[in-house]
């Protein structure tokens, strides 16, 4: 009986742990040249790109309305994806254990980039740098907005209605 209860404990690990790492979201360590390639794309596809950190109350507070729009529209040519502006040696301490607690089920990036002042300019000349800011496109149509702030549940839903495709 004993040896079934431990190995029953034992299993029971193994399949915890399985879950556990199946459900955790990956975030993908990026450079500006994959990000801007990202800004590239052709397709008819409406990318609603936001820029946050783990330690901006204002970016913490707007995430759940972006994963609420990765879940309303999935399936559907609209992608969300998240950047991260956290230093990348807080990879494993701080930004892994924020996308667990949270969940977080968008397209995840961090951005490895010590040297603002190099590629925002060519990213969104108007953009001063500061965090929250969200950026939608759809290349194929034409569209393009850039918001730097915080963003309402109801203007991020507008801002999808009047771009999506």
């Amino acid at each position: 009986m004993t040896q079934r209860l431990t190995l029953l404990f034992a299993i029971l690990a193994l399949v915890i742990a399985a879950f556990s790492t199946a459900s955790a979201q990956e975030v993908k360590v990026v450079k500006f040249a994959e990000l801007e390639k990202l800004r590239q794309q052709p397709h008819d596809t409406l990318y609603v790109v936001n820029f946050w950190a783990t330690w901006c109350k204002p970016c913490i507070k707007e995430l759940p309305y972006f994963e609420a729009v990765n879940k309303q529209y999935q399936g559907q040519p609209v992608q969300v994806v998240l950047v991260s502006m956290d230093a990348p040696q807080d990879l494993e301490k701080r930004v892994h254990p924020f996308v667990q607690k949270r969940a977080l089920q968008s397209r995840l990036l961090l951005l490895d980039e010590t040297d603002p002042n190099s590629w925002i300019d060519r990213l969104e000349p108007k953009w001063s740098g500061a965090i929250p800011a969200t950026m939608l496109f759809n290349n194929k149509r034409k569209q393009y907005e850039f918001v730097e702030r915080e963003l309402s549940e109801e203007e991020l839903q507008k801002l999808i209605v009047k771009y999506k495709p």
